[in-house]
Protein backbone atom coordinates (compact mmCIF):
# COMPACT_ATOMS: atom_id res chain seq x y z
CA UNK A 1 0.00 0.00 0.00
CA UNK A 2 1.62 3.01 -1.34
CA UNK A 3 0.96 7.04 0.62
CA UNK A 4 0.45 9.44 -1.60
CA UNK A 5 -0.23 13.28 -1.40
CA UNK A 6 -2.57 14.80 -3.99
CA UNK A 7 -2.64 18.85 -4.87
CA UNK A 8 -5.77 20.23 -5.09
CA UNK A 9 -6.99 23.62 -5.41
CA UNK A 10 -8.01 23.44 -1.86
CA UNK A 11 -4.68 22.24 -0.46
CA UNK A 12 -2.61 18.82 -0.11
CA UNK A 13 -4.92 15.58 0.51
CA UNK A 14 -3.33 12.66 2.31
CA UNK A 15 -4.30 9.38 1.11
CA UNK A 16 -3.45 5.30 0.86
CA UNK A 17 -3.35 3.69 -2.56
CA UNK A 18 -3.61 0.02 -3.81
CA UNK A 19 -3.10 -1.12 -6.96
CA UNK A 20 -2.13 0.07 -10.59
CA UNK A 21 -2.85 3.82 -11.81
CA UNK A 22 -3.63 2.40 -15.74
CA UNK A 23 -6.56 0.32 -13.96
CA UNK A 24 -10.13 2.00 -13.29
CA UNK A 25 -10.39 4.49 -10.01
CA UNK A 26 -12.12 3.96 -7.27
CA UNK A 27 -12.00 6.63 -4.41
CA UNK A 28 -12.67 6.40 -1.28
CA UNK A 29 -14.86 9.06 1.11
CA UNK A 30 -14.81 8.47 5.01
CA UNK A 31 -17.67 9.79 7.60
CA UNK A 32 -17.89 13.23 9.24
CA UNK A 33 -16.45 11.69 12.55
CA UNK A 34 -12.81 12.56 13.77
CA UNK A 35 -12.84 8.54 13.56
CA UNK A 36 -12.88 8.07 10.22
CA UNK A 37 -10.11 8.88 7.55
CA UNK A 38 -9.03 6.71 4.61
CA UNK A 39 -8.24 3.59 6.77
CA UNK A 40 -12.23 3.54 6.22
CA UNK A 41 -11.93 1.60 3.20
CA UNK A 42 -9.11 -0.22 4.09
CA UNK A 43 -10.40 -3.36 4.30
CA UNK A 44 -11.75 -3.53 0.72
CA UNK A 45 -8.68 -1.96 -1.01
CA UNK A 46 -6.57 -4.94 -1.18
CA UNK A 47 -9.76 -7.10 -2.95
CA UNK A 48 -10.60 -4.46 -4.94
CA UNK A 49 -7.11 -3.77 -6.13
CA UNK A 50 -6.26 -7.66 -7.05
CA UNK A 51 -10.24 -7.10 -9.63
CA UNK A 52 -8.15 -4.30 -11.17
CA UNK A 53 -9.10 -1.42 -9.77
CA UNK A 54 -7.01 1.49 -8.48
CA UNK A 55 -8.36 2.30 -4.94
CA UNK A 56 -7.42 5.56 -3.56
CA UNK A 57 -8.55 6.25 0.01
CA UNK A 58 -8.57 9.86 1.18
CA UNK A 59 -8.57 11.97 4.69
CA UNK A 60 -10.70 14.56 3.66
CA UNK A 61 -9.45 18.15 4.51
CA UNK A 62 -8.90 18.40 8.47
CA UNK A 63 -9.11 14.72 9.21
CA UNK A 64 -6.01 12.52 9.34
CA UNK A 65 -3.08 14.02 7.71
CA UNK A 66 -4.57 15.87 5.48
CA UNK A 67 -4.45 19.83 6.80
CA UNK A 68 -7.84 22.13 7.16
CA UNK A 69 -8.74 24.49 4.46
CA UNK A 70 -9.66 27.03 7.02
CA UNK A 71 -10.18 27.18 10.87
CA UNK A 72 -14.37 26.23 10.40
CA UNK A 73 -15.47 23.01 9.52
CA UNK A 74 -15.30 22.05 5.87
CA UNK A 75 -18.82 23.21 3.92
CA UNK A 76 -20.41 21.06 1.84
CA UNK A 77 -19.38 22.85 -1.48
CA UNK A 78 -16.32 22.76 -0.39
CA UNK A 79 -16.13 19.23 0.25
CA UNK A 80 -17.39 18.85 -3.07
CA UNK A 81 -14.62 20.81 -4.82
CA UNK A 82 -11.98 19.00 -2.92
CA UNK A 83 -13.23 15.84 -4.41
CA UNK A 84 -13.77 17.00 -7.95
CA UNK A 85 -10.02 18.33 -7.69
CA UNK A 86 -8.89 14.95 -5.99
CA UNK A 87 -10.15 13.19 -9.16
CA UNK A 88 -8.08 15.67 -11.33
CA UNK A 89 -4.90 15.67 -8.77
CA UNK A 90 -5.24 11.48 -9.74
CA UNK A 91 -5.61 12.19 -13.38
CA UNK A 92 -8.83 10.58 -13.62
CA UNK A 93 -9.87 12.65 -17.08
CA UNK A 94 -13.09 10.73 -17.64
CA UNK A 95 -15.43 8.82 -15.12
CA UNK A 96 -14.69 7.26 -11.80
CA UNK A 97 -16.27 4.62 -8.77
CA UNK A 98 -16.97 6.74 -6.15
CA UNK A 99 -17.10 4.56 -2.75
CA UNK A 100 -18.98 6.85 0.22
CA UNK A 101 -19.78 6.10 3.91
CA UNK A 102 -21.80 8.11 5.74
CA UNK A 103 -21.11 11.82 5.20
CA UNK A 104 -18.68 10.52 2.17
CA UNK A 105 -21.96 8.58 0.70
CA UNK A 106 -23.85 11.97 0.62
CA UNK A 107 -21.12 13.72 -0.92
CA UNK A 108 -20.82 11.04 -3.71
CA UNK A 109 -24.61 10.97 -4.53
CA UNK A 110 -24.34 14.83 -4.67
CA UNK A 111 -20.95 14.55 -7.23
CA UNK A 112 -23.20 12.23 -9.40
CA UNK A 113 -26.21 13.92 -9.16
CA UNK A 114 -24.07 17.34 -10.15
CA UNK A 115 -21.44 16.16 -12.40
CA UNK A 116 -22.65 12.80 -13.57
CA UNK A 117 -19.88 12.93 -16.44
CA UNK A 118 -17.31 12.38 -13.52
CA UNK A 119 -19.37 9.30 -11.47
CA UNK A 120 -19.41 5.68 -13.17
CA UNK A 121 -20.66 3.88 -10.50
CA UNK A 122 -21.51 4.62 -6.29
CA UNK A 123 -20.52 2.26 -3.74
CA UNK A 124 -22.39 3.38 -0.44
CA UNK A 125 -22.70 2.45 3.08
CA UNK A 126 -25.32 4.27 5.45
CA UNK A 127 -25.33 7.64 3.24
CA UNK A 128 -26.05 10.70 5.12
CA UNK A 129 -28.72 11.73 2.27
CA UNK A 130 -32.22 13.14 2.88
CA UNK A 131 -33.32 15.07 -0.57
CA UNK A 132 -34.70 11.59 -1.25
CA UNK A 133 -36.54 12.88 -4.47
CA UNK A 134 -33.37 13.69 -6.29
CA UNK A 135 -32.36 10.07 -6.05
CA UNK A 136 -34.75 8.75 -9.60
CA UNK A 137 -32.52 11.32 -11.42
CA UNK A 138 -29.07 9.61 -10.55
CA UNK A 139 -27.94 7.68 -13.45
CA UNK A 140 -24.82 6.11 -12.32
CA UNK A 141 -25.57 2.60 -10.67
CA UNK A 142 -25.46 2.53 -7.03
CA UNK A 143 -24.81 -0.54 -4.56
CA UNK A 144 -25.88 0.46 -1.12
CA UNK A 145 -24.58 -1.87 1.59
CA UNK A 146 -26.52 -1.63 4.90
CA UNK A 147 -26.23 -2.93 8.67
CA UNK A 148 -29.27 -3.97 10.31
CA UNK A 149 -27.99 -3.05 13.47
CA UNK A 150 -26.89 0.92 12.57
CA UNK A 151 -26.97 3.19 15.06
CA UNK A 152 -26.86 6.49 12.95
CA UNK A 153 -28.74 5.98 10.18
CA UNK A 154 -31.31 2.90 10.36
CA UNK A 155 -32.05 0.80 8.04
CA UNK A 156 -35.47 1.33 7.25
CA UNK A 157 -33.75 4.81 5.04
CA UNK A 158 -32.68 2.47 2.60
CA UNK A 159 -35.72 1.85 1.40
CA UNK A 160 -35.57 5.88 -0.15
CA UNK A 161 -32.92 4.38 -2.30
CA UNK A 162 -35.00 1.98 -4.29
CA UNK A 163 -36.36 4.92 -7.25
CA UNK A 164 -32.99 4.31 -8.45
CA UNK A 165 -32.69 3.15 -11.71
CA UNK A 166 -29.96 0.90 -11.22
CA UNK A 167 -30.01 -0.07 -7.82
CA UNK A 168 -28.66 -2.93 -5.62
CA UNK A 169 -29.05 -3.32 -1.12
CA UNK A 170 -27.18 -5.74 0.19
CA UNK A 171 -28.13 -5.87 4.00
CA UNK A 172 -26.34 -7.31 6.97
CA UNK A 173 -26.85 -8.55 10.42
CA UNK A 174 -24.06 -6.84 12.31
CA UNK A 175 -21.47 -4.05 10.94
CA UNK A 176 -23.35 -0.42 13.07
CA UNK A 177 -22.10 2.28 10.84
CA UNK A 178 -19.26 0.75 9.11
CA UNK A 179 -21.68 -2.44 6.86
CA UNK A 180 -19.08 -1.98 4.16
CA UNK A 181 -15.82 -2.60 5.82
CA UNK A 182 -16.95 -4.58 8.16
CA UNK A 183 -18.03 -7.14 6.23
CA UNK A 184 -15.66 -6.63 3.61
CA UNK A 185 -15.02 -10.16 2.87
CA UNK A 186 -18.99 -10.87 2.22
CA UNK A 187 -19.16 -7.26 0.55
CA UNK A 188 -16.24 -7.46 -1.35
CA UNK A 189 -16.86 -9.87 -4.09
CA UNK A 190 -20.71 -8.61 -4.54
CA UNK A 191 -19.29 -4.91 -5.30
CA UNK A 192 -16.65 -6.40 -7.71
CA UNK A 193 -19.66 -8.25 -9.45
CA UNK A 194 -21.57 -5.61 -9.22
CA UNK A 195 -18.80 -3.43 -11.00
CA UNK A 196 -18.17 -5.49 -13.90
CA UNK A 197 -21.93 -5.77 -14.41
CA UNK A 198 -23.08 -2.25 -14.83
CA UNK A 199 -19.68 -0.52 -15.76
CA UNK A 200 -17.93 -2.07 -18.79
CA UNK A 201 -15.18 -3.35 -16.74
CA UNK A 202 -12.95 -6.07 -17.18
CA UNK A 203 -13.35 -9.55 -17.70
CA UNK A 204 -14.72 -11.57 -14.28
CA UNK A 205 -11.90 -13.29 -13.30
CA UNK A 206 -11.78 -16.96 -11.74
CA UNK A 207 -12.76 -16.83 -8.72
CA UNK A 208 -15.41 -14.41 -9.70
CA UNK A 209 -17.27 -17.16 -12.01
CA UNK A 210 -17.62 -19.55 -8.86
CA UNK A 211 -20.24 -16.71 -7.49
CA UNK A 212 -22.63 -16.95 -10.40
Amino acid sequence: MDEIIIETKLGPVYARSEGRKTDSLVLGLHGWSQRNGWHTWQPLMVPLAEAEFYVVSIDMPGWGQSPPISERPISQSEAVAVILSTLDGLGSKSDAILMGKSWGGGLAIEIALGYPERVRALILTAPAYTDFNRLAALQAPVLLAWAEDDPVIPIRYAANYRTIPTFQLITFTGGGHSAASKNAGAFAPVAIKFLQENCSLPAERGFMESLS
